[in-house]
């Protein structure tokens, strides 16, 4: 799969090479041999490694077109995350000095590493194209594959409590090809994916957008291929220099989301969210309130009503 031109921080390097000062180009040499590293290192610790000054690191960025050194290693990290394996992903975890306690520490720091990216770096305008093409939308299908596919089912489930004619798809097969033919100007596709980008998704986002479908995305860098798919796209990383990774950032992405949508329904939110209410309320869906356990009694009667609801016969057929 191709990076996006002009994006990729060895593109830059390359182009940039012939206005390089020496301790510039050593620099250069270093971080396209050792990528992977350079992506976990702060400015002090690539300074010490290559053996040049932390003046030298901290002008590079500028010549290579970035704001600062934060702006290069998050491209770094982009170009990482199109890289890695599973297997690589794994072996970056510390070997030395590792407990459970400081697992869970680096985990939570690169959560909220993430969180505050999302925080200093999302577009106002773009939320707003996003939330008012959803809004008019009549039918909205989402789709997210693989790791991303716990935010589709998040995000389904939560904008049809608010939104009716939602659906999310986890997994990729000949139906949704089908259905995507059959979509016309009142549907919205929604697609969700990060590096590394599964080919299934990618090759439906395209029949999508050839047939003129209209798609948003959720995605993860500008070196995202559903970047010249989509209408409108919002970014948030995950946190997947870690073997599992984490989805914090997108899902906190979702959740505004939904939120704003629910708020700019009014009423009709409102009036579908009670439906819902009173439908789990007869089901007697949810545990009781107030701290009190439940009873035998009510216990009993709530599995006779699964059982009763899954084999509807089985009191008649005794």
């Amino acid at each position: 799969m191709l990076h996006a031109v002009g994006h990729d921080f060895l593109t830059r390097m390359a182009t940039a090479q012939p206005t390089l000062t020496p301790k510039m180009t050593r620099l250069a040499a270093f971080v396209s041999d050792n990528y992977v590293r350079v992506a976990f290192m702060s400015t002090r610790e690539l300074a010490a490694a290559v053996g040049v000054s932390l003046a030298t690191v901290v002008r590079f960025p500028a010549a290579l077109g970035y704001q600062n050194f934060d702006a290069l290693r998050s491209s770094i990290q982009d170009r990482v995350n199109f890289d890695l394996t599973g297997v690589e992903r794994l072996q970056q975890l510390p070997t030395a000095n590792r407990s459970p306690a400081a697992l869970l520490r680096r985990i939570i720091d690169a959560d909220c590493e993430s969180l505050r990216a999302l925080a200093q770096t999302f577009s106002e305008p773009q939320i707003e194209r996003f939330t008012n093409a959803v809004l008019a939308a009549e039918r909205v299908t989402i789709l997210g594959f693989r790791y991303v596919s716990p935010l589709a089912t998040y995000f389904g489930y939560s904008l049809s409590k608010i939104k009716p004619n939602v659906q999310s798809y986890t997994q990729a097969d000949s139906s949704l090809y089908d259905r995507v033919r059959l979509m016309d100007a009142g549907d919205l596709l929604i697609v969700i994916a990060f590096a590394r980008y599964p080919a299934e998704m990618v090759a439906l986002a395209r029949y999508a957008h050839r047939l003129g479908v209209r798609l948003l995305a959720i995605t993860d860098s500008p070196l995202s291929p559903l970047l010249p798919l989509a209408e409108v796209s919002l970014f948030a990383k995950a946190s997947m220099l870690d073997f599992v990774g984490s989805l914090a950032a997108p899902a906190a992405l979702i959740n505004c989301i939904v939120s704003e949508l629910g708020v700019r329904l009014g009423e009709e939110a409102r009036a579908r969210l009670q439906l819902l209410e009173d439908a789990a309320r007869e089901a007697g869906i949810y545990v009781p309130g107030g701290g009190m356990l439940l009873g035998e009694g009510t216990l009993l009667a709530w599995e006779d009503r699964q059982s009763d609801a899954v084999s509807p016969q089985r009191g008649r057929s005794q």
